[in-house]
Parts: structure tokens; sequence; C-alpha cells
């Protein structure tokens, strides 16, 4: 099994919570703790499942609407425990992000320096590497704001300003997708503007999964990015 970046996330929580408590843990529970549908949460655990990182109990309930009804909940195993000690997926995804936040903010410094075209030539290249939800949404911010810069570069005061009035970070990150995809709307079968919505539609899958932090941050990175670009 693929132990992909996704998995390594919710394999990292659940250790930490199980070594917290040294009880398994209901998907629920995780669920909450990561910004996810209870569904989204049930659907990797059982992944990982089949991948003998987590086993499955049943317990009884202490819900007050539902007591002693019987519940999934997850353990990890010993391979998950060796494989993944906790904090250690924590620290390698704060690495990822302040690298990849000070690479993309130095490139948008020298927007006006650069080929923007090859700019987002080298982006999406880079962007198929990426598996780390944060960081890849930082790149597609990065690559919208380079899309944007080259078309209406006098429009980035604008968009700022339109973006202050959402109140959530999930809405200004969602807001600024939508607005980059309204300037594509001419050139639909240009092959880079392609990629760059299929770009598009991936970020925001990943900040309906993303927990609160991660849309926070990258809410805070796109308002700096702005800023930087003019």
């Amino acid at each position: 099994m693929n132990l992909t970046q996704r998995r390594k996330e919710f394999l990292h929580k659940i250790v930490n919570l199980f070594h917290q408590t040294g009880l398994p843990v209901h998907y629920v529970t995780i669920a909450q703790a990561l910004g996810v549908s209870k569904w989204t949460a049930y659907d990797i655990l059982k992944e990982l499942e089949k991948g003998d990182f987590l086993h499955r109990e049943y317990t009884l309930s202490r819900n007050e609407k539902a007591p002693g009804r019987s519940m999934v909940v997850f353990r990890p195993t010993e391979k998950a425990l060796k494989l993944l000690p906790p904090q250690e997926a924590k620290s390698k995804t704060q690495e990822d992000w302040s690298t990849a936040r000070s690479k993309l903010l130095s490139l948008v410094d020298n927007m006006k320096n650069l080929n923007p075209q090859k700019i987002k030539e080298e982006l999406l290249e880079e962007m198929s590497r990426i598996e780390l939800p944060v960081v890849f949404s930082a790149y597609t911010i990065a690559l919208l704001i380079t899309h944007i810069h080259e078309i209406n570069s006098r429009g980035m005061a604008a968009l700022k300003h339109i973006l202050e009035l959402a109140p959530k970070p999930e809405l200004v990150l969602s807001l600024f997708a939508g607005l980059a995809v309204g300037t594509m709307l001419k050139s639909m079968k240009d092959a880079v503007n392609s990629k760059i919505l299929s770009c598009i539609r991936r970020f925001e899958d990943h900040i309906s999964e993303c927990d609160n932090q991660e849309r926070r941050l990258l809410a805070s990175f796109l308002t700096e990015a702005l800023q930087r670009s003019r």
C-alpha cells in the first residue's frame, strides 16, 4: 500500500491521540481534529486498516443520545507505531511548509523581473510532484498570483480589497480561486490554462479537507503574497 502524505497525516493524528489517551480513536474524533467530514475520515482510516496500519475495534458509546450503542474505533498497530512515532509527521509538515513559504514569497518578490510564462511552467512542473495538501495549495496561490499579475497587474489592489470582505479563511481562499477562474474564461483551451484549472480543482478539494490552522496559514500567506506582488 502506498502511504501517501495525506494518509500519513491521518495516521500521525491517530497515533498522537492514541499516545495521549491510551485508547482507540473514533473516526469522528479524527474528522473534527483535521477539519474534514466524518465520511472522509472513515474512508481514509479504512484504507489504513487495509494496509495493516490500524486495527478496528468495537466499543459501546457513552453518548447520552445513544447509550450502549456499538461504535467503530481504530487503534494503531505495531507497524504504525514503529513507522510514525508521535510528532514526526507534524515536524516534517512544518519543515516542508516553511521551505515552500520562503521560496514562493521570494518568487513573488521578484515577479516583476521574471518571465511570468516561465514561472507558471516551472511551478506546474514542481506541483506535479507535491503530495502535501497545504504545500500544494501554497504553490497554487503563487501560480494564480503570477497568472493574474501577467494579465492585469493593476488589479492586485482591487483583488486584495475584495478578499478582505470575506469573513473566514476558507471563504477567502475559495473566492480567490473563483476570481482566478474568471480571468481564464476566454482562453480555456490554452494548454497552460487547462493545467491551472486542474490545479484549482485540486486546490478547492484541499481547502475543504484542510484543518482550520492550515486554512489560516494559507489565507495569511495569500494576503502577504498579494501585498508583495504590487
